[in-house]
Order: structure tokens, then C-alpha cells, then sequence
């Protein structure tokens, strides 16, 4: 509803990566609605598609919006090793009989480095002093505040699958942070991509969510 609002004609890449990460996590939830509805088992590989597509997108919008250097360049390498390692957890270690707590941790660990590699570029090399008045940096705290809340909570999904006190907290946490997971992006939607215009009238910098980077620095690797 927010995209249809504030950016259904923007054609910025890093944008409809989003929508389709948004579109995809409400086929999933309803998707796992109806499986656990049936009681079917195939919700565990349910899970394990969704991390690895979660993460996938994830990958995608990080790479649009980091300037050529070093981190870019490791974030493909990131992505199909964690694939690769997802894949050999479900097929050869988990074997699809739990949920994949040690798959998502990694996922973890690493959308945490991504994120805070991205505002360290941001705040070395950018004259955008107004960054939360763009859109990407909204998208990076939700990423960011969201695998910080929920780390250990999947952690230790596998090992406390049997205790009901922990199955109560995990629901109610999980709830929480996907509904402030969605409100951060229903904020980030309402970000102006672009409005150099008006900025050069008022005599402001562009603040649009590129990141500016002064000829003279030699950040490119």
C-alpha cells in the first residue's frame, strides 16, 4: 500500500528488490499458514527456501547501493557460500528433521556486517549529513534491528523446540520484530528517492541515496 502511495513510478533497482522481498514474505506467510494448518512437514523446507531467498534479496539490495570497493566485491562470494553451506545443512546435516537455527545464525552474522559496513562507508566517505532522510538507510536499520532482535532467538529455536515456555517468548518476539520489521519499511516508502530539484533551490547538497564520494578519495579497491 505505502509503494502504491510514495514509489509506484520510481524505477530505482534497489527499490523493486524490496517490493518483491515484501510481495514474497506475504506468499510465505500465507503459505505456512496453510501448511501448518495441515500439519504438513514440508513447512521445514519451507524454512530453509525462505532463508535462503530472504537472504538472497538481501544480497541484491546491499549490492546496488554499495559503491564499488572491497565489501561489493566479497557480497556475491557471501551469497553463494551461504547457499552452498544452507543447502549441505539441509541435505547432509539437518537432512530436513529441524529447523536450520545454525543456517540462520550465519545469515545473521552476516546481513550484521553488510549493514554496519554500509553506514561505516556512509559516514567515511559521504557529505550526506541528512542520510535517515533516505530511503536505503531506512532499509539498512530495518535489516539491521530486525537480525539483532531475532539472533539468539533462532540460535536457539532448535535446541528449545520441545520446551512450551520458550515456544510462547519465540512467538511473541518473532511477532514483534516482524511487525516493526514492517513498519521501518513503511517508513523507508515514504523517503524521497530523489528530490534534487527542490534541494538546489533551497542552495542544499542532492540527498538522494547515492553516495557521494570526493574524486580526490581513493576508496575503490
Amino acid at each position: 500500500m505505502f509503494y502504491l502511495l510514495f514509489k509506484r513510478n520510481s524505477r530505482q533497482k534497489s527499490l523493486r528488490v524490496i517490493l518483491l522481498y515484501i510481495i514474497y514474505c506475504i506468499l510465505n506467510e500465507a503459505t505456512s499458514y496453510y501448511l501448518q494448518s495441515i500439519k504438513s512437514e514440508s513447512i521445514l523446507y519451507l524454512l530453509y527456501a525462505f532463508t535462503i531467498i530472504e537472504y538472497t534479496f538481501f544480497c541484491c539490495f546491499i549490492y546496488l547501493i554499495i559503491p564499488p570497493n572491497f565489501v561489493k566485491k566479497t557480497v556475491p562470494f557471501f551469497l553463494v557460500g551461504f547457499i552452498a553451506f544452507d543447502l549441505f545443512d539441509l541435505i547432509f546435516i539437518n537432512k530436513g528433521n529441524g529447523f536450520d537455527s545454525f543456517a540462520i545464525g550465519i545469515e545473521c552474522i552476516i546481513v550484521l556486517f553488510l549493514s554496519i559496513s554500509y553506514f561505516f562507508i556512509q559516514i567515511r566517505n559521504s557529505t550526506n549529513l541528512l542520510i535517515y532522510s533516505t530511503f536505503n538507510f531506512w532499509v539498512v536499520i530495518t535489516f539491521l534491528i530486525y537480525f539483532s532482535g531475532t539472533f539468539f532467538l533462532y540460535i536457539l529455536a532448535e535446541s528449545m523446540a520441545k520446551n512450551v515456555a520458550f515456544q510462547k517468548q519465540y512467538f511473541i518476539i518473532n511477532i514483534s520484530f516482524n511487525i516493526l520489521k514492517n513498519i521501518l519499511l513503511c517508513v523507508a516508502m515514504t523517503m524521497k528517492l530523489n528530490d534534487s530539484v527542490k534541494q538546489q533551490k533551497n542552495g542544499i547538497p542532492d540527498l538522494d541515496d547515492d553516495i557521494f564520494i570526493s574524486e580526490k578519495t581513493n576508496f575503490r579497491n
